[in-house]
């Protein structure tokens, strides 16, 4: 067997896993009801785009568009397609393995060239009809931000193999603050039409990131880390749907010997009754788990980005509705799924003081999420005004 044909039925594997686990959420109804006519809706609004300039995109500015760009570029990795069995088979037949190796790095590689190309004619019409951008610049665009992507990835490779978690968030912060301040400087240059400074910088990055590609594709020491990186790739999707999915979600098993937060177990409420007990009880519970919080700030989050991007008002106060009917029962449904769980608070669920604990601390948090919403929306809209004003 040759290396090649290794990849591909990998490869045809992988893609036949992905769509299982896309026919497992979207059933028929879910496809005539929600995927079809969500995708000839974006088509028609797509059109639209072309043969007239929405007015929310009037009051952009370009480097807006830019950075969103920019924050593209940090999604995606390199996919070894190494799996466990290799340890003792495949690595026997080095040739073999490192083909295969080399094949899932060029496909990365391609894939998400092809994801940054995606994206950018996604918002092709915007960038010829509203910013009256040249096609020798919108082409510089493309070129640096996939240059850009694929020196991410290499890096990004590397980040996940340092061990301790604050020391690679802080190295990723790190480098995310200096490659925002490179790509602002090539910002700078590309807005006035200096195409060349920004073709060289693309060049020298995509040098680079291949290079260092090539030394990665000789070595075979990093078997376990690339068995760890294809499963995780491998499960990404399953894991979005726990975390968009209450009903699925499965709370993340903590390694640590102490929680970050309350660590100690002081108390929250001076005066101790059974309702301060529970929702006490409740509220570490939900601080201490990162899947709760991750799930609080994404529901605000997704509906806020909803709510400020979307143009009709009719669609904003849709996406309120559904963020207020969201958020409430979500709370709702992880109050019980908390409580209910666990034999000892379980006994108490038919007692009165049961149910006034649970609707004031869901309530409590319900009116929090909104102050939080208001608070994005607000900075949000005064951001944004700040930028549309002509002298901006």
């Amino acid at each position: 067997m040759k290396s090649n044909s290794l990849f591909l039925r990998r490869l045809k594997n992988s893609w036949s896993y992905q769509f299982g686990i896309f026919r497992s959420i979207a059933d028929w109804t879910i496809m005539v009801y929600l995927i079809v006519p969500g995708t000839v809706i974006f088509g028609m609004t797509y059109r639209s785009w072309w043969l007239e300039t929405p007015e929310w995109i009037a009051g952009l500015p370009l480097f807006i568009l830019f950075y969103l760009f920019y924050i593209f570029s940090w999604m995606g990795n390199l996919r070894p397609f190494v799996l466990e069995a290799d340890k003792v088979f495949l690595v026997k037949n080095k040739t073999l393995f490192m083909g295969m190796r080399k094949w899932g790095f060029v496909y990365s590689l391609f894939f998400q060239a092809m994801g940054t190309a995606a994206i950018m004619a996604i918002f092709l019409p915007f960038l010829k009809n509203r910013y009256f951008l040249e096609w020798s610049q919108i082409a510089a665009l493309l070129l640096f931000f996939i240059s850009l992507k694929w020196s991410i990835m290499i890096v990004s490779y590397f980040l996940k193999r340092i061990e301790g978690k604050l020391k690679r968030y802080v190295i990723t912060f790190v480098l995310f603050v200096l490659l925002s301040w490179f790509s602002q400087l090539v910002y700078s240059l590309w807005s006035i039409g200096a195409d060349f400074p920004v073709i060289i910088a693309s060049a020298v990055l995509l040098s680079g990131a291949l290079i260092r590609a090539s030394q990665l594709l000789k070595k075979i020491s990093a078997l376990e880390f690339d068995v760890m990186l294809e499963q995780e790739e491998k499960t990404k999707y399953i894991k979005w749907i726990f975390m968009m999915a209450p009903d699925l979600e499965k709370p993340v098993v903590s390694m640590r010997t102490k929680p970050l937060l309350f660590k100690n177990s002081r108390r929250i409420f001076n005066k101790r009754t059974p309702i301060t007990g529970l929702a006490e009880l409740f509220l570490k519970i939900f601080i201490r788990n990162p899947s709760y919080i991750f799930s609080y700030f994404q529901i605000i989050s997704v509906s806020a980005a909803g709510i400020l991007l979307i143009p009709p008002l009719w669609i904003k106060v849709i996406v309120s509705g559904v963020f207020l009917f969201l958020m409430y029962s979500w709370l709702s449904l992880t109050w019980d799924k908390a409580i209910m769980s666990h034999p000892f608070t379980k006994k108490y669920s038919e007692k009165d003081f049961y149910f006034t604990a649970r609707n004031k601390t869901v309530l409590a948090l319900f009116l929090f999420a909104i102050l939080l919403l208001g608070l994005f929306l607000s900075s949000s809209t005064l951001i944004l005004a700040r930028f549309s004003y002509p002298g901006a």
